[in-house]
Formats: structure tokens, sequence, C-alpha cells
């Protein structure tokens, strides 16, 4: 069966069917064989890479893959489900990569330096603009903890690239140029300048980044970590703006697995359209973490309406401390 974009007839949403992904291994199933296609030595379980670091070493740091078990389907299917009245259907066509972070099975995000977290925020970069060349999506994002949606505990990110833009990507482009058409300034500068004064929900803040919880958080501890960058895309991100988040984010994936218990959580980088010239001047990337404490309820469900349990005026503050006591300057 194909990969399908199906569209939502009562409210437009599309939904990505995608059958393969049922046969992803799962290495926390204890039917599961114990073999990890990440490690080193089992390269031939993975398709082909498309990227090792160092370029050509055997002993290679980080691994770039095709996903074996693609959300989208990386050429037009062959067939797909015909669209009838009030059920309609397209190809989900794009890309969908793996970067395999570390060949240690045990390493983990939080413990890299600068070189480590620096190297893997770059090889991300260089796989974005590749895949950017004639796509208007590419979101690169981590999945940590099965409650978060990872099935392997290999540490790795993913990057998915889409043929076309969903509808609520668009709404949310749609927002930040409007506010840019009516005040000439980018949205995130003024969300930054209005954290910076309230102050309530920081983090940390420098210069060149600040790590606040957004006032309208969609969980609690969502922390965002926004680059002092004149680019609207992780593929034309500066490498001062990288370093910046590198310097960071693994003492706030540490922080909050103090404070939360080691959570599943979800980070994202958010990127403005692949390729528009002029987006600079009304978006800038930037990196959200979403720890995964709670599952969807009816309310959620039926109104689209992300609960939070906690207020991010009492959460940062935590975070902020829990950075403070573990002697963390980021």
């Amino acid at each position: 069966m194909a990969i399908e974009t199906r569209v939502d007839p009562e409210t437009g949403d599309w939904r990505l069917v995608a059958p393969g992904r049922a046969a992803r291994p799962n290495d926390s199933d204890p039917r599961a064989e114990k073999v990890c296609p990440f490690c080193p030595g089992n390269e031939h379980l993975t398709p082909p890479e498309r990227m090792r670091v160092p370029d050509g070493a055997p002993d290679w740091r980080i691994r770039v893959v095709p996903n074996k078990y693609p959300v989208v389907d990386p050429s037009q299917p062959t067939s797909a489900t015909p669209a009838v009245e009030y059920r309609p259907v397209f190809p989900a066509t794009g890309e969908h990569e793996v970067v395999i972070e570390s060949p240690r099975h045990d390493w983990d995000l939080r413990e890299a330096d600068l070189a480590q977290a620096t190297e893997i925020l770059f090889a991300l970069r260089r796989r974005v603009r590749a895949l950017e060349a004639h796509r208007p999506v590419v979101l690169a994002f981590r999945n940590y903890g099965r409650a978060a949606g990872a099935s392997l505990s290999h540490p790795h990110s993913q990057i998915v690239a889409l043929d076309r833009v969903p509808p609520a990507l668009e709404d949310k482009w749609h927002h930040g140029r409007r506010h840019y058409a009516a005040t000439r300034r980018r949205l995130l500068d003024d969300i930054a300048a209005t954290e910076r004064a309230d102050a309530a929900r920081i983090v940390a803040d420098h210069q060149n980044l600040l790590v606040f919880q957004p006032h309208a958080s969609v969980f609690a501890h969502h922390t965002t970590l926004l680059p002092a960058d004149g680019a609207a895309t992780l593929a034309a991100a500066a490498d001062s703006a990288i370093i910046a988040v590198a310097r960071v984010l693994p003492a706030v994936l540490t922080g909050l697995a103090g404070l939360l218990d080691d959570p599943a959580y979800n980070f994202v980088v958010h990127s403005g359209p692949a390729n528009e010239r002029d987006a600079g001047r009304w978006y800038q990337w930037h990196l959200s973490i979403y720890p995964r404490m709670g599952t969807l309820g009816g309310l959620e469900l039926g109104t689209g309406l992300a609960i939070n349990p906690t207020a991010p005026e009492a959460t940062a503050p935590m975070l902020r401390d829990a950075l403070a006591r573990a002697s963390v300057d980021p």
C-alpha cells in the first residue's frame, strides 16, 4: 500500500498514512531481535549511507542514512488510493533520513561536549541544505524515549523533507508574514524582547542566545532556544548561531532530565520555508524541546487545545536553578 496524505474533509487537516512504519524494529520490545542496526559493524543493516563524519573514514562519528521505514515516499508512487468525494487523498512524497549521532549505543546527547554537539548540529545543517534543493519543507527533529516516538534507543535524530506544505505549517508562516507586514519586524524578535522585559520565563540569556519557556507553552517545561541569527532556516544558519545552541543544548537536556526523572522528549528545529530568499526578514529558525509528560485527553482531541498543567513562570526558574546547581554556565 502506498504512503498517502489523507485530508480530513471536516477540518482540512492532513494525516500521513505510512503502513510500513508498523514494521519498525523496537528495542524496548522483549521479543525484538537485539541487534542494533545503528551500531558499528552493522552498517549493512541500514540503507546505503548518504554522509559520514569524518568523510570516508572507517571509524565514523556520525552516519546519515535513509530511513528504512519512512513516513514519506522518496518517489512518486506508481499507484495510490483514488480520491472520492469527502475522501481527498494524494501521495505523500519527500525524503526521510536518520542521523546516527554516535557509534556508542549507550551515549546520549546530554553527554556531548561543545565539539560533539556542534558536529551533530553541523551535520544536520549539511543534510538540510542538501534536501532543501527541491522541497519547500525540511524539518530536523529528535525523538527521545518511547513516549516521544523513538523505537530505537541508539542516539539518533531525523530529517523529513516534504514536497508540499502542510496547512498547519502554512498557517504558522502566514502568521509571521502578517506580523512583519504590520510592524516591519520579525515576530520572534518581538517575542524575545517581550520575554526579556518580563524575565519570568527566562532560563538563560546571552547576547547570542535566549533560552526561555514560552508564555503559551504546549507542555510542562516546553523550552525554546532562540539564537540571534538572521536566518529563517537551519540550512542558512550562521556557524556562530549553531555553536551558541550547541553550547547550551546538552546542559538544558541534562537539567530537564534531573527535574523530570529523565522524561521522553521531542526537540524540533523550527524553520521557515526552504529557498524563500527573503524569509529571514520575517522568520528566524529556533529549537524547541517538548518533554512528553502526559497524554492527550478528550478535550484536547475534541478542540485541539493543548493543556499545560503547569505555568511556565513556575517551571522556568526550576530549570534555571537546576543549571546553576550543576555549575552550568550556558
